[in-house]
């Protein structure tokens, strides 16, 4: 039988970017969470967000470390 689900809208990611030093006028990413998980970033690396207009969507760019990347195809 085959499975008959309709596919899950696709959505954005949640993006949080923390800075926990007190006092700065700048901030400076301590961490950033990606879905709720925390990934490492190296330090002195930039987080470039894109201008936020009522026409386009936001688009995040972060460095960060991976653990693995697989690039395949996926069968339906």
């Amino acid at each position: 039988m085959t499975d008959m689900r309709k596919p899950e809208p696709r959505r954005g990611a949640d993006i949080e970017i923390i800075d926990r030093r007190n006092g700065d006028k700048v901030l400076m990413p301590s961490a950033v969470r990606i879905n709720g998980v925390a990934v490492p970033i190296p330090s002195g690396t930039s987080i470039k967000i894109s201008d936020m207009t009522d026409e386009d969507a936001v688009t995040v760019t972060v460095t960060m470390f991976a653990r693995r990347i697989t690039i395949h195809h996926e069968d339906d």
